[in-house]
């Protein structure tokens, strides 16, 4: 039994939960109402175990190719298509557009050519001990030509105890099939960045402004919940992520709220 082990889960279980008894139904700009609970928060220690659940399945093929779709500056949906992945399709233009999405934002501010990866790399080199080390994903003069506004919008990263951290605010959070893949993705770019800059990682920190859950996922929600723990999981990074042994109890359908 690893379930005492696998704090990550423990305690996204634990706020899973709170937001499907205790959060207040709304409605959203889908057809569905969604129940949703305010500030949460996790902290994850990845130094020694990438967060990766394991009471369902979560696609490592998924968030590697989300990542390099993201630190690419894409905003077309080839590479999804690419590899069978439809996470994007709902939202995508015939031609597989999405406008000034995450990467845009990221390599090519603004279409202003500034690419705050590549600054913040070289910022932490440089400097350190600064606490300018943001990445600001969320601008109000393309908001209107995105296919949606990003969900998660601000990226801050520091140096502590020699490790390199990372905070990550999230506007809105769809707990049950969003926020796994997210915390992938926010893993795997703070191991990037990390590698770039030499430096072991330490912890990442994730604020929830709009945590919910949709009343379309419940009952895939009160399965997951039902099922156990596993081990947490150990990995490698070398420019490339390689997980150990990652076991899963099962694969869970469920369709997103469009």
């Amino acid at each position: 039994m690893g379930d005492m082990k696998n704090k990550y889960e423990i305690k996204y279980k634990k706020i899973l939960k709170e937001c499907l008894y205790k959060g207040e139904l709304q409605k959203t700009r889908t057809k569905y109402k969604a129940y949703a609970i305010y500030n949460k928060h996790l902290k994850i220690n990845i130094n020694k175990y990438f967060p990766i659940l394991t009471s369902k399945h979560i696609s490592q093929k998924i968030f590697e190719t989300e990542f390099k779709w993201f630190i690419n500056g894409e905003t077309n949906i080839k590479r999804f298509k690419d590899n069978n992945i439809s996470i994007w399709n709902e939202w995508a233009s015939k031609n597989g557009d999405l406008g000034p999405v995450y990467g845009h934002q990221l390599i090519n501010y603004n279409s202003k050519g500034i690419n705050q990866l590549k600054n913040t790399i070289e910022a932490i080199k440089t400097n350190p001990e600064s606490r300018r080390h943001i990445i600001s994903l969320w601008n109000p003069q393309q908001l209107k030509d995105m296919a949606l506004p990003p969900c998660y919008l601000y990226f801050q990263l520091y140096i502590s105890n020699n490790k390199l951290n990372m905070t990550i605010i999230q506007r809105s959070a769809d707990l049950f099939l969003g926020v796994p893949y997210d915390i992938a993705l926010y893993s795997l770019l703070l191991l990037y960045i990390a590698k770039q800059t030499s430096y072991k990682v330490g912890y990442i920190y994730i604020n929830f402004i709009n945590a919910h859950i949709y009343e379309n996922q419940i009952n895939s929600v009160l399965k997951y919940l039902q099922n156990k723990i596993l081990n947490p999981v150990k990995y490698s990074y070398n420019n490339k992520l390689k997980l150990y042994n990652y076991e899963s109890v099962e694969k869970i359908k469920c369709k997103v709220a469009v």
